[in-house]
């Protein structure tokens, strides 16, 4: 594997994950919403619709088409899924770095003085 094929296949650490938590939050309610939406639509004039078209030769007529709102509820049902999956991971990641944290604060509260605090500690000033 090469330099480069090593560098995007490592997984993008964020750089705010609460920021980036925070957007994803958002975007799962928006998308939410946009579900409710088509949902209600498509409830409300079903999943054909009447749509007016004209041919080659200039003749209008009436066709049924699929609900545009099937396309947005899918894709929308998609992107929730999607979104939940990313705030586990940020949330897990979160708590991964508070854990490493805490135990960095712990090894240094039982670390030993460095030399250089020792030569500190005895020197008269």
């Amino acid at each position: 594997m090469r330099a480069d094929e090593k560098k995007t296949s490592r997984k993008k650490q964020p750089v705010n994950p609460e920021q980036e938590l925070a957007d994803c939050r958002e975007a799962l309610a928006a998308m939410k919403q946009n579900l409710q939406l088509a949902t209600a639509d498509i409830a409300k004039r079903g999943l054909l619709v009447k749509t007016t078209v004209t041919d080659s030769h200039g003749k209008v007529s009436k066709v049924d088409r699929i609900n545009p709102s099937v396309k947005i509820q899918r894709e929308a049902m998609r992107a929730v899924n999607n979104l939940k999956k990313q705030i586990c991971g940020l949330e897990e990641e979160e708590k991964a770095r508070e854990e490493e944290k805490k135990r960095a604060e712990r090894r240094s509260e039982f670390a030993r003085p460095s030399d250089e605090d020792e030569e500190n500690e005895f020197k008269i000033y």
